[in-house]
């Protein structure tokens, strides 16, 4: 519920804010978990997702854009727990989660041009997993992991202006700075790069 509630301040900020635009973006990402040193019987690879949400951007000067994103997305790891030399079980981690991300972006022409941003994210993380395939096994990992993380994010992208809507593809960089883990034993982070496409509309 307090996830819904975050959102709908978002969104009640936006319709105080100063005229600008409304924007729809779908995107897919690599991501991966960073695991201390300490977790050591593990063997970890990417593992593809997808980023769906909405955001509202407005004008903060003749080049800069301030943007605020509401974005859903599932990312995780492929991973191996090794029980003996040269063996393993396979299994996936995943964990959702809702991410408020506040960019600063830089636009070099006021039409279609490039541009760049970054900026930190507030993640609401929603729900933690570890499945081993081969097993059948689904250990529920939420009661172990913390609800809430500060990330940091940069972006490359490209926005082509069609009267009132505006085309845009992005790669993002998004990378978790805080320890999602409980267990003070141990830390884990995820970093992730995605490709976004997307679409804006004026008001």
């Amino acid at each position: 519920m307090k996830h819904l509630i975050s959102a709908a301040v978002l969104l009640l900020l936006a319709q105080s804010a100063p005229a600008g635009e409304i924007k729809a973006l779908l995107g897919v990402h690599s991501s991966k978990y960073l695991f201390s040193s300490e977790i050591a019987a593990l063997s970890r690879q990417q593992k593809s997702g997808l980023d769906f949400g909405l955001g509202y951007a407005f004008a903060i000067g003749p080049k800069m854009i301030l943007e605020a994103d509401v974005l859903y997305s599932e990312k995780g790891a492929k991973a191996g727990l090794i029980y003996a030399p040269g063996s393993q079980v396979p299994g996936i981690y995943r964990n959702t989660s809702i991410g408020i991300p506040l960019l600063f972006k830089y636009k070099l022409t006021p039409g279609a041009s490039p541009y760049a941003a970054l900026g930190p994210e507030f993640v609401f993380i929603l729900s933690h997993h570890l499945e081993l395939t081969d097993l059948g096994t689904n250990f529920d990992l939420s009661d172990n992991t913390k609800k809430f993380v500060f990330a940091f994010n940069v972006l490359l992208g490209y926005e082509l202006p069609l009267g009132q809507w505006r085309l845009l593809a992005e790669v993002r960089y998004n990378r978790w700075l805080g320890n999602f883990l409980d267990d003070p034993g141990a830390s884990a982070r995820t970093e992730s790069v995605a490709l976004v496409l997307g679409g804006a509309y004026t008001l």
